[in-house]
C-alpha cells in the first residue's frame, strides 16, 4: 500500500519568506496537503485543526514565537515533526531541547530542506510502523563553532580528551565539551558498550576482542586498535549478545 505523502504548515510571518517556502516545497515533490499560517496564534489553531505531519516553523514572531508552537506541540499525542527556519542561530540550542528534526538558517537552500524533509518522513514511517528507535534517533551535540544533529546510527565510537569527548563518525569527527558520563547515559546502551572509562564504542563496529596476556583490546572494522579496560571487559565479552549488533569474536595472542 502507497504511503500518503506527508502534510506540512508553514508557518512564518513574513509573506515573503512564506511564499519562498511553499515554492521550495512544491519543488521537493515531497509533500502532500499544504497549509500557510502568518503567525505563531494561527500556527496553533491550524495545527489542532488539521494535525500536520511536518511544520516548517519560524522561530522569531511578534505575536506568538515558534518555540512556544513547538512547546504547545509537546502536548498532542502525535507530535508533528519540526524543522525550524530562522534567520537567527541563537535560538538553536533551545530548539535542540525541543527535539526539532532540523534547524534550518536562512535563506533556506533547497537541498538541505530536502534532507531535513526526508529525514522528518523517514522519522514519521518508523512511527507508524512502531519500530524502535534507538538506533536511528537524533543526537544534538554543541562544538566550538556552534550546534550540530548528529545521527546516532552514524556515531562509531567516543574517545575522552581531557574535559572533551570526540565522536568519531566516517571520515569525520567531532570535539564536543561534554563528561563521558553525560554521553553515555545518551547512547542507548543496546548499540553502545564502554570498553575503557575513556572509550565508548558502538556494538557492531567491533571485528574482534583480542586478549594478549593479562590485556585486551576490541579490533573495530576500520582496523583501529583501542584497548579494554579490566573493569570493562565481562561488558566485550558479551558483545556478542546484546542488541544483536556484535559480531565479535575473542582471539587470544
Amino acid at each position: 500500500m502507497a504511503i500518503k505523502p506527508p502534510s506540512v504548515l508553514i508557518v512564518d510571518d513574513e509573506p515573503l519568506a512564506r511564499s519562498r517556502l511553499k515554492a521550495l516545497c512544491e519543488r521537493t515533490g515531497l509533500f502532500g496537503e499544504m497549509e500557510l499560517a502568518n503567525g505563531g496564534r494561527q500556527a496553533v489553531d491550524k495545527i489542532e485543526k488539521k494535525q500536520p505531519d511536518i511544520l516548517l516553523l519560524d522561530v522569531d514572531m511578534p505575536d506568538f514565537s515558534g518555540l512556544k508552537v513547538a512547546e504547545h506541540c509537546e502536548g498532542f499525542c502525535r507530535m508533528p515533526e519540526i524543522i525550524f527556519t530562522t534567520a537567527h542561530s541563537a535560538y538553536a540550542v533551545q530548539a535542540f531541547r525541543l527535539e526539532a528534526t532540523d534547524y534550518l538558517l536562512k535563506p533556506v537552500k533547497e537541498s538541505l530542506l530536502r534532507e531535513a524533509v526526508e529525514r522528518a518522513i523517514a522519522n514519521i514511517a518508523r512511527d507508524r510502523r512502531g519500530e524502535d528507535s534507538d538506533i536511528t534517533q537524533r543526537l544534538w551535540v554543541q562544538d566550538g563553532s556552534g550546534s550540530l544533529q548528529l545521527m546516532v546510527a552514524d556515531i562509531e565510537r567516543v574517545e575522552a580528551e581531557r574535559d572533551y569527548m570526540r565522536l568519531y563518525l566516517p571520515g569525520r569527527s567531532y570535539l564536543v565539551h561534554q563528561s563521558m558520563r553525560a554521553m553515555e547515559s545518551r547512547l542507548p546502551e543496546r548499540f553502545f558498550v564502554r570498553v575503557h572509562r575513556s572509550t565508548l564504542v558502538r556494538r557492531d563496529c567491533i571485528a574482534e576482542v583480542r586478549r594478549k596476556g593479562r590485556k585486551r583490546f576490541v579490533i573495530l572494522y576500520d582496523g583501529s586498535t583501542l584497548p579494554v579496560g579490566p573493569r570493562y571487559a565481562d561488558r566485550v565479552n558479551g558483545t556478542g549478545q546484546t542488541g544483536g549488533l556484535g559480531r565479535s569474536e575473542t582471539v587470544t595472542e
